[in-house]
């Protein structure tokens, strides 16, 4: 199992604010080819917030261009703004077309995620936090 890049981009519209998670998607011959697409889900919760709700919602969008990991800016088309809001790896001990089981490192947390797919557009996600170097309050 590769170690595969991740990212989530806090993405600004007109309609207001959503999150793109983005990854390389490793069924792709080279996931880390520049002309590669991501893995991309739109969720509403920020990362900080997904082991701490344990569950949420994902919807499954296009998959996204590379440069995505990255880049932060204004989006052609009047699309919008994006942010990027985290970043790190992640680890599939399972990707499969109805389940992916991930283990993500970003900064200095690990978290576990399950998600299932429940419509070819929804998924549920499972997360919980298995290490933080954080002070605790």
């Amino acid at each position: 199992m590769i170690p595969l890049r991740t990212a989530v981009i806090e993405h600004t519209t007109a309609t207001g604010v959503h999150h793109d998670w983005l990854i390389e998607d490793p069924t792709l011959p080279n996931p880390r080819h520049p002309e590669a697409r991501l893995w991309t889900a739109r969720v509403t919760p920020a990362p900080s917030q997904w082991a701490k709700l344990g569950r949420f919602d994902l919807e499954i969008l296009p998959p996204h261009r590379r440069a995505y990991l990255t880049y932060q800016g204004e989006v052609s088309g009047n699309r919008g703004r994006v942010r990027r809001v985290a970043e790190g790896w992640c680890v599939a001990e399972l990707w499969s077309e109805g389940r992916l089981f991930l283990e993500i490192s970003s900064g200095s947390a690990i978290t576990r995620a399950e998600l299932i797919r429940i419509t070819d557009s929804r998924w549920i996600a499972s997360c919980r936090l298995l290490k933080s170097s954080a002070p605790r309050l």
